[in-house]
């Protein structure tokens, strides 16, 4: 897991590099509810919330990479199954990107850390997954803020499939 742990921050870092413009030009505020899929179907639907930072344009200018960080609690109505903070590599992708109301598609690999509860006997555990999503970005006139609507797939655990959300998110980002 380490292994893959080095890779997703290389990968990351590489392409952050890359990236034509290196600074971060916006936060990126976001909250929603999550809804819990396959292996965690057993579990309660509930909030999410996370972090992201516009990084600037990638390779074309439509293209736009978005790392961050986000949580969420999976749990049950008797028992608290985890605690999963994932740290996203996400690029979106707005073809419209100039339009008032600007759709996007993205993609993005993550390392999703799991904290289980106590009284569970399996340790703590880091998953590589992938995220899938899409939405639109409404920008405000006159002011550095855009909201958006957003709804994302994740895979917690590639290598099983089984551990899924499906979540649909609000968002404001805040360009600097």
């Amino acid at each position: 897991m380490k292994k893959i742990l080095l890779g997703v921050v290389a990968i990351g870092i590489v392409l952050s590099v890359t990236a034509s413009e290196v600074s971060a030009r916006a936060i990126i505020l976001k909250g929603g509810w999550a809804m819990m899929r396959n292996d965690f179907a057993d579990a309660d639907d509930t909030w999410t919330g996370g972090v992201f930072f516009d990084m600037g344009t990638f390779l074309f200018n439509s293209l736009r990479f978005k790392p961050g960080v986000d949580y969420v609690e999976v749990k049950a109505d008797t028992w608290k199954y985890a605690d999963i903070w994932g740290i996203h590599m996400d690029w979106f992708w707005y073809p419209l990107q100039n339009a008032p109301i600007a759709p996007f598609l993205g993609f993005g690999p993550s390392l999703n850390y799991l904290n289980f509860n106590n009284d569970r006997s399996d340790d703590d555990d880091s998953d590589a997954g992938v995220d899938v999503f899409a939405g639109a970005a409404f920008g405000i006139r006159g002011t550095p803020l855009t909201l958006f609507v957003e709804a994302r797939y994740r895979f917690i655990d590639i290598a099983s499939r089984d551990d899924n959300i499906l979540a649909f998110n609000l968002g404001l980002e805040i360009s600097f």
